[in-house]
């Protein structure tokens, strides 16, 4: 029997390519043959390599995709799960419940998640549903990182995607509504209250810093610190595809609210929040309610002294609270044993065998693959930093040490 083709759209590069990398590795080891797509070839390949599976992580690709491949599975693998009830996945099928009729698996993080479906949607399919739990935690439980008490980098997140967007489209493009001020406005004291602690910590300290940009930032816009003083030869931009890896690398993590916070408070990492030297405490609760749960598990000086006093510190230990965990709990499926990603590899392939195989015409991989070769040449023509938001498989290379986190997944699936 020839091997399922499956292809999974990994849409924001930065958030959804590990996980991506992972799944795709774990379905290749299962007899599949996988593809990872970026926006720039998704629809061709879904079209003309008639695959027998389409992995979406956004709601919004449903009907494109059954259109273009009507015997195809289409299922739902979030890249934004965990969220409160307005935002959830219930809420968006809830107005778009065709999509919902035509999807065949919706891959949940967490019970709270698939609660909202029978809340908001009590006469719907609900075997669709599956709680597979949160897959970007996969990257904390099976973390190749070593824990190193001697840490001498502080790792500065940044949430600035407005101020510094991945394709460079000036801040005033956000600022054309009126209601996006308050957005716009976080961001810019956000970013100030980073650079004057950078500021301290390079003139009062040994430290180095690393910042990691948010997955829609371009990580250029930070190029001026690699050339100019006090920065240079003291500060490092991370673009890498594994937020986890990096955060177990750092003494201490700096940011605003932010759901980074997990991978920090998985990985017993200190975090220091900078909201109350912004005094945006309670803006960043209306914004965003999740990401501000970091306030409850993270050091909240409310001014500069007291921040370098924790930044000094070399016992500073990272906080918890029971909150914090409830979250993860029900939001998140994080104290579910095992691993997200595989659950939700081992729900493909089931969904894939209850089916018939598509029929008809395809274009062999290879001449696709070419033919993609060819448009992302184009592209970065056009556009150098096409390479920050789409994925490209010769240039995007998957870390080796995945490879161990994929035979760790399997071998604990395998034993359970």
């Amino acid at each position: 029997m020839k091997k399922y083709k499956v292809v999974i759209r990994a849409f924001t590069l930065r958030r959804d390519v590990a996980v991506s990398l992972i799944l795709a590795e774990i379905l290749k080891r299962k007899g599949c043959d996988v593809v990872i797509a970026s926006c720039r070839n998704f629809t061709r390949l879904i079209k003309y390599w008639n695959p027998d599976a389409i992995i979406i992580n956004t709601i919004g690709q449903v009907d494109n995709c059954r259109n273009l491949a009507p015997q195809a599975a289409i299922i739902l693998f979030g890249g934004e799960g965990g969220n409160k009830k307005e935002a959830s996945e219930a809420k968006i099928f809830s107005k778009r419940l065709s999509s919902y009729e035509k999807i065949d698996k919706v891959l949940l993080w967490g019970i709270a998640s698939k609660n909202f479906f029978h809340e908001l949607m009590p006469n719907a399919d609900h075997s669709k549903l599956l709680i597979c739990g949160n897959p970007r935690l996969d990257l904390t439980k099976y973390s190749q990182s070593k824990k190193n008490s001697h840490r001498k980098t502080i790792g500065f997140i940044g949430r600035y995607h407005t101020l510094n967007r991945y394709n460079r489209i000036p801040a005033i493009f956000s600022m054309q509504n009126y209601g996006k001020r308050e957005v716009v406005t976080l961001q810019v004291e956000n970013y100030f209250s980073m650079i004057k602690l950078m500021h301290r910590i390079l003139d009062e300290t040994e430290y180095k810093i690393s910042i990691r940009p948010h997955p829609l930032e371009a990580p250029e816009g930070y190029d001026f610190m690699l050339t100019k003083k006090p920065f240079k030869g003291r500060v490092e931009i991370d673009d890498s595809l594994d937020l986890a890896h990096w955060t177990a690398k750092q003494k201490v993590i700096v940011a605003p609210s932010s759901t980074s916070f997990f991978e920090s408070y998985l990985l017993d990492i200190p975090v220091i929040n900078i909201d109350y030297l912004t005094n945006n405490i309670e803006v960043n609760k209306k914004l965003t309610p999740n990401a501000a749960l970091s306030q409850s598990v993270s050091y909240n000086p409310t001014d500069y002294d007291e921040a370098m006093g924790l930044l000094l510190k070399d016992d500073l230990i990272p906080l918890t609270a029971e909150v914090a965990d409830i979250h993860l709990d029900t939001y998140h499926g994080y104290k579910d044993s095992g691993s997200s990603i595989m659950k939700s590899a081992n729900a493909i392939l089931l969904c894939l065998k209850s089916r018939k195989r598509p029929k008809g015409y395809c274009l062999p991989y290879f001449l696709l693959d070419f033919i993609d070769a060819i448009y992302y040449k184009r592209e970065i023509w056009r556009d150098p930093l096409h390479k920050n938001f789409n994925y490209y498989k010769r240039f995007h290379i998957m870390p080796k040490y995945f490879n161990k986190i994929v035979s760790d997944i399997l071998k604990q699936d395998e034993e359970s």
